[in-house]
């Protein structure tokens, strides 16, 4: 129970709830564990659920089938964060994508029923309501990401925006380059090629998982050409 009640803690809809309160709403609330290996489907498209996902361990893969067939990876999931929120709550409660264990994981399935009685708690209702909101602005920014056609202009977008949420000019990459890659749509050597060129500029400077970005008007400007 330990390592469910802290995955618990990290989550968005029990963010400043006391642990106690935390500890108390999950034993009174109807869940499954469920645990997975990598690679291993969790939810497939059109599967209908009553139940949204919590990580409480490893990370979780949202793809959903392009027209041209290819996968296109939506986000990831990690320890505390939940999927499968805005489906469980929509009218027809079918997934709209796959959801499958990037890694070997842990989920924590929490019922419809049990969500509404926890919402008895403003501050848990509040933090329900500030999730499903931050998660269509979300869908916004890929949305918006899909919509330029060159790797660089995907490349300054997504920095532009992680500066945005930090604050900050160093941007830490919380996934390997491929995952990046797969992330923006795009080959891993394409990333490569157009990540060395924007280092060349003296646009960004890489170091392992790190990227500073030395130069924020070259990137704005990409985005406006």
């Amino acid at each position: 129970m330990d390592d469910i009640i802290e995955a618990l803690c990290c989550c968005a809809i029990f963010k400043s709830v006391d642990r106690a309160v935390i500890h108390n709403s999950i034993s009174t609330a109807e869940y499954q564990i469920r645990q997975y290996d990598k690679n291993e489907f969790i939810c497939r498209e059109d599967q209908s659920t009553d139940y949204i996902g919590i990580v409480i361990w490893g990370c979780v893969e949202i793809q959903k089938i392009s027209p041209s067939g290819n996968n296109v990876c939506l986000f990831y999931r990690n320890k505390g964060d939940m999927f499968g929120g805005a489906v469980v709550f929509s009218s027809e409660a079918l997934y709209p994508c796959n959801v499958f264990s990037k890694d070997k994981s842990k989920i924590l399935f929490l019922n419809k029923k049990s969500i509404f009685e926890m919402c008895k708690d403003p501050l848990i209702a509040e933090n329900i309501l500030k999730s499903f909101a931050n998660s269509v602005f979300y869908f916004e920014r890929r949305l918006e990401l899909f919509s330029y056609s060159s790797i660089q202009k995907k490349i300054a977008f997504f920095l532009l925006n992680e500066t945005k949420i930090t604050g900050n000019l160093i941007i830490h990459l919380p996934f390997s380059k491929k995952t990046w890659a797969e992330y923006l749509n795009v080959s891993r050597p394409s990333l490569s090629r157009e990540l060395k060129k924007l280092g060349n500029d003296h646009v960004i400077k890489i170091n392992k998982d790190n990227i500073f970005i030395q130069n924020r008007q070259k990137l704005e400007n990409l985005l406006q050409q």
